[in-house]
């Protein structure tokens, strides 16, 4: 037979029946009524709350599927006039406010913005004067309150304002106004959860924004550079008894150095190197009316010589250089094919380093300030010789002021000895060899300024 799983009823278990048998039936009619009526009101209290639970999972089911719907629709916006005006629309919505407005203040100067959901019940002023006020006190703000100071506007029932904070500081606010039967607890962390979504959307607009103008900036930087980059002479010139080399190194994406090469059928070749004060895009645009003011007074001046350009064309720029406080060093050299001599002036420009073939590198001082320091440019055609071997180094002090990772320039001194270990080489490998001697000594960091040098070697016809 199958074992029973049921244990045995014992004599006290079925005493215990007994009791509570002739207890239930020693109960009086009117007990038994009061007790069926509190199990009753028990059950439709019971009833009640699961009634409210279930209208609270609803609303709170709802809002949550509203909050969605709001980011999805402000999702789509990508200014703070369209964020704002979605806000304010998906805000009254939500809420059953009747009017609201919204405010945004850019910390990077941009003008502020102010969004009405009814065009002019509120006046402007008015509210200017909300938001500024909730954004002192940096919390939510209620009106009517018999404790505030500041008074409930004309024409307004109830108000909520909300501070909306953006990266750590209030940029933005909501004021909703006029709910029917006014507004509650849940409904005021409804109106913060919506500003809390509008946040994120604004935080998210200006990122997307800052994006799009770094990447906008890069185009015109690259654009920038393409166009500086063109205006340096594409070819270098061949001029009998010279070998010539130059180039030019940028720090950033432009700079404010330059180099040129100006030539004429039945004239003499003309080069000139330039430094203005500064780097990037300010130093660029500088960079280009020097070189064009120069290049120009070489190219049309009837007999062009190294003084009379540069005094020519420190009177164009002297005006423009003092207003917005700048000022150029600048070489003017000039070579008459078969003279083996170069004619030169020098504006405040260094380093200059002059090595004769049989000789030891010294370096050519300037004999007149820079353009645009003074109206009067005082410089005087010097002469050097230009024999084969001899070399002339016109470099911009990029080179000497490049630093290493223990803050040492490079120096006059140390250019001065490569010049002079380098001389024997033909100008590019000179030209090569200096660039990469001061990349190695700077230990790959990036170049503090800008690196431009012209190398001329005499060379045999």
């Amino acid at each position: 037979m199958r074992p029973s799983i049921t244990a045995p009823i014992t004599k006290n278990d079925e005493d215990i029946a007994d009791l509570r048998v002739a207890g239930i039936s020693g109960m009086s009619a009117e007990l038994r009524l009061k007790a069926d009526a509190a199990m009753i009101s028990y059950m439709l209290q019971l009833e009640s709350e699961l009634q409210h639970m279930t209208a609270d999972l609803v609303t709170s089911q709802d809002q949550q599927l509203a909050l969605y719907r709001l980011t999805q629709t402000m999702r789509d916006h990508m200014t703070v006039v369209e964020t704002l005006q979605a806000l304010v629309i998906e805000a009254l919505r939500m809420t059953k406010f009747q009017v609201g407005f919204a405010v945004f203040v850019s910390s990077t100067g941009q003008e502020p913005l102010l969004i009405q959901s009814s065009e002019n019940f509120f006046d402007d002023d008015i509210a200017w004067r909300i938001y500024w006020h909730t954004f002192s006190l940096e919390h939510d703000v209620i009106l009517p309150n018999p404790e505030s100071e500041f008074p409930c506007p004309k024409g307004i029932e109830n108000l909520l304002s909300v501070p909306i904070w953006v990266r750590g500081s209030i940029m933005a606010g909501m004021g909703l106004a006029n709910r029917p039967g006014g507004f509650g607890s849940p409904d005021i962390k409804l109106v913060r959860a919506i500003a809390d979504q509008a946040s994120a959307q604004i935080e998210r607009m200006l990122l997307y924004q800052e994006m799009f103008d770094q990447a906008k900036l890069r185009t015109e930087m690259d654009l920038a550079r393409r166009v500086q980059l063109d205006l340096m002479p594409r070819q270098l010139p061949k001029i009998d008894g010279l070998d010539i080399f130059a180039n030019s190194r940028p720090a950033l994406q432009v700079g404010g150095d330059f180099f040129d090469f100006i030539l004429g059928d039945g004239r003499p070749m003309l080069f000139s190197l330039g430094d203005v004060t500064g780097k990037g895009l300010s130093a660029a645009l500088l960079m280009t009316m020097t070189r064009s003011a120069i290049h120009s007074k070489a190219q049309f001046m009837p007999f062009p010589t190294p003084e009379a350009v540069m005094r020519q064309s420190n009177e164009d720029l002297y005006n423009d250089f003092t207003r917005v406080g700048v000022f150029a060093t600048a070489f003017v050299g000039q070579y008459e094919p078969g003279s083996q001599k170069m004619l030169y002036a020098n504006a405040g420009h260094a380093p200059v380093i002059y090595r004769p073939f049989d000789g030891s590198p010294e370096l050519l001082r300037a004999d007149s300030t820079a353009i645009g320091i003074l109206p009067i440019s005082h410089c005087r055609n010097q002469t050097l010789n230009m024999r084969p071997g001899d070399l002339l180094i016109v470099a911009t002090d990029g080179f000497s002021d490049a630093r290493n990772a223990h803050d040492e320039t490079f120096d006059i001194e140390r250019l001065i000895e490569l010049v002079d270990q380098l001389a024997p080489r033909t100008a590019r490998e000179i030209a090569d060899a200096m660039f990469e001697t001061v990349d190695r000594f700077g230990g790959g960091r990036n170049q503090d300024d800008d690196q431009t040098l012209v190398v001329i070697k005499g060379a045999a016809s």
